[in-house]
């Protein structure tokens, strides 16, 4: 089906505000359901098993994932799920109990899972290549949006009572507006199927893994950071504010990064904004408590660590067209869904084990075992333009 310019625009509004509401409910969720449970006494390795069953869905649904949409439009999908996130939010409110929240949360994550791979799937279709930096660029901006959004929502509402779960249902209905005047494209052709998802990750190792290690790191941010900023003197709306200003930060520069991407390396920068992330890292415990500097560095870190993922986005965009397409952004979902199980449930263990002061020690350790990936792809492109001159 050939789109008109009109036809595509409405359509990338629609995408872009989908992406905008996955990231709202895993920057609402994670933080609210962790804080929720803290103040029940809950063991932090149990909060990062709670947040694991909602990761875990994402795993669970990546093969079925590319056969729904080879049988129902993706916009459809979207708009389904949208209405779905919005009743459970409801009933996460009702019944704030951790084992109520296990089946709940995996249909939460499941509800979000398809949302996110019928959009990404979309979003490289309709972006051009000369473009495609730039469209993802602002995709990615617009879901950074929804994850600074979250945080300030908790302070404005708190973490009691069943405000912030109805305001969360209120403003996912109306951030998924857009998703309504979608234009609906015939359902999307893919190799479906395990052996598939597989052959895809093999292909680009670099690039999946990324998604693996930054999809730990941020998910175990969104869920551990409040409880992380406790820890050492901050108050729970400073640290919540804190968040907000990672989540401004992939907003605002990975527009111009994104930019960039289309006039350089793309696996070089992938390099350079990993190796970033990990000095961010292991300067954290002691920046982000540093007037007026902990701003500019936690603005600094959401911008650079979610070019990580950003790129990773452009670069499946950019190696795989037609019917591997579909299939390489559900397998790079599901790498996401595995690094927020591995993730929250890694680090809150350590945290029980080490202390809550090195939550971002441990994530560095998580990205270490990974930067040879992107590091030995890159000189492998490096080499290939080096040949072609």
């Amino acid at each position: 089906m050939s789109l008109s310019r009109s036809e595509r625009n409405r359509s990338l509004m629609g995408v872009i505000a989908a992406m905008a509401v996955v990231n709202l409910v895993y920057g609402i969720t994670f933080p609210l359901f962790a804080l929720v449970l803290d103040a029940q006494g809950v063991s932090k390795t149990m909060i990062g098993l709670n947040t694991m069953v909602q990761a875990l869905a994402v795993v669970i649904l990546a093969p079925v994932a590319p056969r729904l949409m080879e049988r129902i439009q993706p916009a459809k999908i979207m708009q389904a799920t949208v209405i779905v996130l919005a009743i459970l939010f409801i009933h996460a409110g009702w019944f704030p109990n951790v084992w109520f929240w296990f089946p709940l949360r995996f249909v939460i994550g499941a509800a979000t899972a398809m949302l996110w791979i019928a959009s990404e799937s979309m979003i490289n279709t309709l972006a051009q290549e000369n473009w495609r930096g730039r469209i993802i660029g602002i995709y990615s901006s617009v879901g950074a949006a929804g994850f600074a959004l979250a945080p300030l929502l908790l302070i404005a509402t708190g973490t009691s009572g069943m405000l912030p779960f109805v305001s969360t249902s209120v403003i996912t209905l109306l951030a998924a507006l857009p998703l309504f005047w979608s234009v609906r494209q015939k359902p999307m052709q893919s190799q479906s199927g395990r052996s598939g998802l597989t052959k895809v990750i093999l292909l680009v190792p670099a690039v999946m893994l990324g998604n693996v290690a930054y999809a730990a790191a941020i998910e175990t941010i969104s869920t551990f950071f409040p409880l992380f900023g406790l820890h050492l003197g901050l108050s729970s709306h400073l640290a919540l504010g804190m968040m907000t200003i990672i989540g401004v930060g992939g907003m605002v520069l990975v527009l111009p990064f994104s930019w960039l991407t289309d006039h350089v390396n793309r696996m070089g920068m992938l390099v350079c904004c990993v190796v970033l992330t990990m000095a961010g890292l292991l300067a954290m415990p002691y920046l982000a408590t540093v007037p007026v500097v902990s701003v500019v560095f936690v603005f600094v870190f959401g911008g650079v660590s979610a070019m990580i993922y950003v790129i990773g986005v452009i670069l499946i965009g950019e190696q795989f067209k037609g019917a591997m397409l579909a299939t390489a952004t559900t397998a790079y979902t599901a790498c996401w869904g595995t690094g927020s199980v591995l993730g929250p449930m890694i680090v809150g263990a350590g945290m029980d084990w080490m202390g809550v002061e090195y939550m971002a020690l441990i994530i560095f350790m998580i990205f270490l075992p990974y930067l040879p990936f992107p590091v030995r792809a890159w000189i492998k492109t490096s080499r290939q333009v080096n040949a072609s001159d």
